[in-house]
C-alpha cells in the first residue's frame, strides 16, 4: 500500500482518487485556498460540488493549511494545478519533500520558467528542486483521453505514464493500475508533454468546423475537420521531435486519443465552435471572460505560437500552418472561414503530411 498525496481537488485531482483508492492505497487529497468549499464538501460526504458525484469514502481530506499534514509520511505527490500556478504552488511543497518520493504530474499546458523562457511542466517543477534533492525525485507525467468525471465514474480508461526513469513509470503504474484504469507507459516525456498541451490549442481549430455550417447553409464541415485533424496530429508530430521527442505519444493515447476526445466536446471546442460561427475571436474570448470560463486551448495557441518561433529560429523546425492560422484568427481577428479554407488549400498543395510521415 503506498501513501498518496494529491495537490489540488479540482477536477482531475479529486478523479484521481477514484483509482488511487481502488487499488486500497492510503489516499489523501489536499485543497488550495480556491477548494476550500470543495474540501467542505467532501469531509461531510456530500457530491463533489464540479462532478456532482461522490469520492472514494476511504480518502482523507485536507484544507489549505493543513498541507504538512497531508504529505506526512507520503510515498507519491500528486500535482493536480493548474498550469499557471503549478510551480508557485509546489515550491511549498519542496521543504517538505523526502528524498525518494515520486511526483506524478497531471497538469497540462505551458508557462514561463524562472527564466522567463516557455516551458511545459517537466522543467517548471524540475527547475524548483534543490540541489539536495536533485537525482533523488523521480517524476511522472501523466497525459491521454481522459476526462475526469468519467475517471471517477469507473468509465473504462486509458492513459500513457511517462518518464525519464522508466522502471518508477512501470512501478507506478503497477500501483495505480487497475481494472478499468489502464496504464501504458513511455519514456517520451517530451513527446507527451507537447501532445498534452498543444492539444487543447488545436482543437479550437476543430471546433470551428463544427461551426461553419451557421455561416454556410447549414451544410456539414465534416471533412474539413477530418483534415485539420490530421494536421493537428503532423504538427503536434514536428514539435515533438523538434524538442527531442518521438511519434510514439503523438501517434498514440497522448495525441490522437486525446485529440479526438477533446474535439468532442468541452470547453475548446466550444470557443471553436462560436468563431467557426461567425462571431469574431476578441468577442468571443470575451464573453467567456464575462462568464468566468477558462479556456486551456487559448493561451495554448499563443504559447505554442511561441515556442514554435523560438525553434524555427533554432533551425530546429519550419512554421506550422495549423499553427499559424489558428494564432491569426484568435489573437488577430483574422476571419475563421476564410484562414482554415486558405490552410487546407496550402497543406494539401504543399504535400505537408505525406512528407512527414512517409520519412
Amino acid at each position: 500500500m503506498a501513501k498518496i498525496t494529491i495537490i489540488g481537488a479540482g477536477a482531475m485531482g479529486s478523479a484521481f482518487t477514484r483509482p488511487a483508492a481502488d487499488n486500497g492505497n492510503d489516499v489523501r487529497l489536499w485543497g488550495t485556498k480556491l477548494d476550500t468549499a470543495i474540501i467542505d464538501a467532501v469531509k461531510m460526504g456530500k457530491n463533489h460540488p464540479k462532478h456532482n458525484y461522490p469520492l472514494p469514502k476511504t480518502i482523507k481530506s485536507f484544507y489549505h493549511q493543513q498541507l504538512a499534514q497531508a504529505l506526512d509520511g507520503t510515498d507519491i505527490i500528486v500535482m493536480a494545478i493548474t498550469s499557471d500556478a503549478l510551480g508557485d504552488v509546489f515550491e511549498t511543497i519542496v521543504p517538505l519533500i523526502k528524498p525518494g518520493t515520486t511526483v506524478v504530474s497531471v497538469t497540462k499546458g505551458f508557462n514561463y520558467n524562472k527564466g522567463g523562457k516557455i516551458s511545459l511542466p517537466p522543467e517548471i517543477l524540475m527547475e524548483r528542486l534543490p540541489d539536495k534533492l536533485k537525482n533523488k525525485v523521480d517524476f511522472v507525467f501523466v497525459a491521454g483521453p481522459c476526462k475526469a468525471v468519467e475517471v471517477l465514474w469507473g468509465t473504462p480508461t486509458a492513459v500513457t505514464y511517462a518518464s525519464k526513469n522508466i522502471e518508477t513509470a512501470q512501478r507506478i503504474r503497477q500501483i495505480m493500475q487497475t481494472d478499468i484504469y489502464n496504464i501504458d507507459v513511455t519514456d517520451d516525456v517530451a513527446g507527451t508533454e507537447i501532445c498534452a498541451a498543444m492539444k487543447n490549442a488545436y482543437c479550437v481549430g476543430l471546433g470551428m468546423a463544427e461551426g461553419f455550417p451557421k455561416q454556410k447553409n447549414n451544410f456539414l464541415h465534416k471533412n474539413t475537420k477530418g483534415a485539420l485533424f490530421i494536421y493537428a496530429v503532423s504538427e503536434m508530430g514536428s514539435l515533438s521531435k523538434a524538442l527531442g521527442g518521438t511519434y510514439g505519444p503523438v501517434l498514440g493515447l497522448p495525441g490522437i486519443g486525446d485529440l479526438e476526445l477533446t474535439g468532442e466536446a468541452g470547453r475548446n471546442r466550444t470557443l471553436g465552435e462560436v468563431i467557426g460561427g461567425g462571431l469574431s475571436s476578441s468577442h468571443a474570448i470575451a464573453q467567456m471572460k464575462e462568464n468566468d470560463i477558462t479556456v486551456e486551448g487559448y493561451p495554448a495557441i499563443k504559447f505554442g505560437y511561441l515556442l514554435m518561433k523560438e525553434l524555427v529560429e533554432q533551425k530546429k523546425l519550419s512554421y506550422l500552418p495549423f499553427l499559424c492560422a489558428l494564432y491569426k484568427i484568435l489573437y488577430q481577428n483574422a476571419p475563421s472561414y476564410q484562414t482554415i479554407k486558405e490552410l487546407i488549400t496550402q497543406c494539401t498543395s504543399q504535400n505537408i503530411n505525406n512528407k512527414k510521415f512517409n520519412k
